[in-house]
């Protein structure tokens, strides 16, 4: 069996070359079978009569797959000639790209080969470059290639981008058979395609003039090799008989773009665009006159912005962010897999600990997560007709507010969820977040993207300020104290007579978000990149006024912090009764704890970048810190300290340092984000929250476990479990 591809730029004239070539091989007495790989799907219809025939896409669609059957989608057409057409979805939606691949999926399902052609001519578009209209002349269909062309340059140019196809495919592989030459009568294109032949060193095989036969022979509906006396008829037998008979394929040798137009065109490139002075551009460039700068800015995540490995999907995080909107539903715009995933990363906190430890947290189980349910045949023939159909059935719930979030499918093949907008209302409405899977970039940015997507679609800019009110800005809804820490913050403001207005965006509701505006200052949760992304939005784009400081960790950031947030709102009378309170109870209890860690060697290897709260705390009970070590970290690259020259610090910490430093420095007590025996050795471990307990005691909270530790002077037990499990089952 010989397998041909048939490529060229659409409108060429491929299909009625390639259904001429499939009739007259079928003269020849071949058994022939014609694929048309076009979406509009018409490569077949000289050999059925200009009948047009159910495509597989339009089967698949309607067709279950325990249904699927081959002769509905295989039709006879001229002398026996075998069609099928690939079709697509209607122009503007889903992936054609996708279709061709759908197709050739089921066809070998279907065992098409079965039927024994001798030669399948695939008729396919060449001037689109995506992977699903390569499939044709991939090594396991294609074994020649025919490039359809006429003398016009951008013909050419498709027939030049084919080449570089195919030498992607098969690199030094000889397997194009050469240039089929549809002339359109144009001036000059003899020399044209004699010279880019020539220049890619293939054959031409035929030429085929501008002829009244092709007209006559489609306005009859036959193909025109039935046309008697027909001296283009004599060519496409011709070009049958080498097709039949050709044994000799070619390399394909691509030509560069500014190469083709200087062969093609002869167009040559002259250096006479720069003034003397080489730091001079004649080229103009374009004014825009830009009214509204910050819709222009990018917010980026550090991820993107650096270029680092992404950490987790766009798709999951801006999920994250719009289920914590209670009143509202998020629609996952992508298969049911991917909400799964989602939902399952969401509620793995909280149904842990409900299951194995019977606490109820303040997470939720069930989050207003939906999926659109995109399948394979959405992913062909586009999605939004589901996705509205799915948005009209959850308006039924009243929902307050729906978020679209897209994935990778929906991205690639291009849904434009914007459309959904003109459904929503203003007490209804409905909120693109285009993240596209994870095509916009990591975890964090889908983070960043939610958020300012929510703002601008929710946040009423005509609402008055009001005394006494405050915001909350990205807390971490993932954190296990994050609600811990949302009851230490309300009580503090709460003790000199502040309210909290809105959480955004953390456990709350439509209503607080539009009323965003009504508070006076915002308060991040956390002085981290994302928080600093945030502050930046806010103050661009609604002029909102921050709080120097985020959350307070520690004793001297909370008494600082709290003067501070006083001072804001004309209520420092009222703070020096609470932090004396604090102050003293505080005093107490580092006295209690001093005499088991005075004098205690201590290193601290972190992602924190914040870390003041425990080396205070460390330096206050006479601990010696020996080294402290600052890992890289995909959420911060900002690293501060007021404590910088009192103790070696290495930024960009290398972990494969660790066990060595240990070694060499000897420290008696390690603290990390994670431990390890193979890492710490004998040294007393513990552990650092990413996320720390906020207010007055965090970094005390911490050090009277240190100092348990050392007051039971026990080896950790867990250290042994290596040497038990190696003891019993002898390994």
């Amino acid at each position: 069996m010989k397998q041909i591809a048939v490529y060229g730029k659409g409108g060429i004239g491929k299909s009625t070359i390639s259904s001429n070539l499939s009739a007259a091989l079928a003269i020849k007495d071949k058994k022939v079978l014609q694929i048309g790989c076009d979406p509009k799907h018409d490569s077949t219809r000289l050999l059925l009569g200009k009948e047009k025939i159910t495509t597989v896409l339009d089967y698949i669609k309607v067709t279950s797959p325990e249904k699927w059957r081959l002769e509905d989608i295989l039709f006879e057409g001229y002398k026996g000639v075998d069609c099928v057409e690939a079709g697509g979805p209607k122009p503007g939606v889903g992936c054609a790209g996708r279709g061709i691949l759908t197709t050739f999926d089921l066809l070998e399902k279907l065992d098409i080969k079965k039927l024994g052609h001798e030669i399948i001519i695939y008729d396919v578009l060449g001037d689109v470059v995506c992977g699903g209209f390569a499939v044709p002349i991939r090594h396991e269909y294609a074994d020649v290639v025919y490039i359809v062309t006429s003398g016009e340059f951008m013909s050419i140019y498709a027939a030049n981008n084919i080449l570089k196809g195919i030498k992607n495919y098969d690199e030094n592989l000889k397997r194009v058979g050469g240039i089929i030459f549809n002339k359109r009568g144009i001036e000059g294109e003899e020399e044209r395609i004699k010279k880019f032949s020539e220049a890619v060193k293939l054959p031409i095989c035929e030429t085929f003039p501008r002829s009244d036969e092709f007209t006559k022979a489609e306005r009859m509906g036959i193909p025109l090799v039935e046309m008697k006396d027909s001296f283009i008829a004599s060519k496409f037998l011709n070009l049958a008989d080498k097709i039949i008979e050709n044994e000799v394929l070619y390399e394909a040798l691509p030509l560069e773009d500014e190469e083709l137009e200087e062969i093609v065109l002869e167009n040559k490139k002259e250096n006479t665009f720069v003034h003397k002075d080489k730091n001079i551009i004649k080229t103009k460039k374009m004014k825009v006159k830009n009214e509204d700068s910050s819709k222009t800015r990018q917010f980026l995540s550090k991820n993107v912005l650096m270029r680092e490995p992404l950490h987790g999907c766009a798709f999951n995080g801006a999920v994250n962010i719009g289920v914590q909107i209670e009143d509202a539903i998020t629609i996952a715009h992508g298969p049911r897999s991917c909400s799964h995933i989602s939902y399952q990363t969401i509620t793995s906190t909280g149904r842990r600990s409900l299951f194995e430890r019977g606490v109820l947290l303040p997470t939720q189980i069930i989050p207003p997560l939906v999926s659109s349910q995109m399948n394979e045949g959405v992913m062909v023939f586009g999605g939004i007709e589901e996705l509205k159909n799915k948005i009209s059935q959850l308006k039924e719930y009243d929902p307050s507010a729906m978020f679209v979030i897209t994935t990778c499918p929906s991205g690639i093949i291009g849904d434009d969820v914007d459309m959904t907008k003109s459904m929503g209302s203003d007490n209804q409405p409905i909120i693109p977040i285009k993240t596209d899977g994870n095509i916009t970039g990591d975890y964090l940015q889908g983070m960043i993207h939610a958020y300012i997507e929510i703002a601008r679609g929710l946040i009423k800019k005509d609402v008055h300020v009001e005394d006494n009110l405050v915001n909350i800005i990205a807390e971490k809804s993932i954190a296990k104290n994050t609600e811990r820490n949302f009851e230490t913050m309300k009580k503090l403001l709460g003790s000199i007579g502040i309210k909290i207005n809105c959480r955004f965006i953390c456990k709350t509701k439509v209503k607080y978000v539009q009323n965003f505006l009504k508070a006076k200052v915002n308060i991040l949760a956390y002085d981290d990149y994302m928080g600093r992304i945030m502050k930046d939005f806010f103050k661009e784009e609604y002029g909102a006024n921050f709080s120097e400081r985020p959350f307070p960790v520690g004793f001297s950031e909370t008494k600082r912090w709290l003067y501070e947030i006083a001072k804001s709102f004309h209520k420092k009378e009222k703070v020096d009764h609470v932090i004396k309170l604090y102050e003293s109870l505080y005093e107490e209890e580092i006295e209690k704890v001093k005499p088991y860690l005075k004098g205690k060697r201590i290193m601290i290897v972190t992602y924190n970048h914040r870390i003041d709260w425990i080396i205070e705390t460390a330096l206050k009970l006479d601990m010696e810190i020996i080294k402290l070590c600052i890992l890289n970290y995909s959420q911060e690259n900002l690293f501060r300290t007021k404590f910088k020259d009192e103790f070696e610090i290495e930024l960009n910490y290398d972990q494969n340092k660790r066990s060595e430093d240990i070694k060499k420095l000897n420290p008696q007590i390690v603290i990390s984000n994670y431990t390890s025996k193979a890492l710490d050795g004998a040294a007393m471990t513990d552990t650092i929250p990413l996320c720390p307990d906020v207010g007055f005691f965090s970094g005390l909270n911490l050090a009277k476990r240190w100092a348990g530790l050392f007051k039971m002077n026990l080896r950790e037990g867990w250290k042994e479990d290596e040497g038990l499990f190696s003891k019993y089952y002898g390994r």
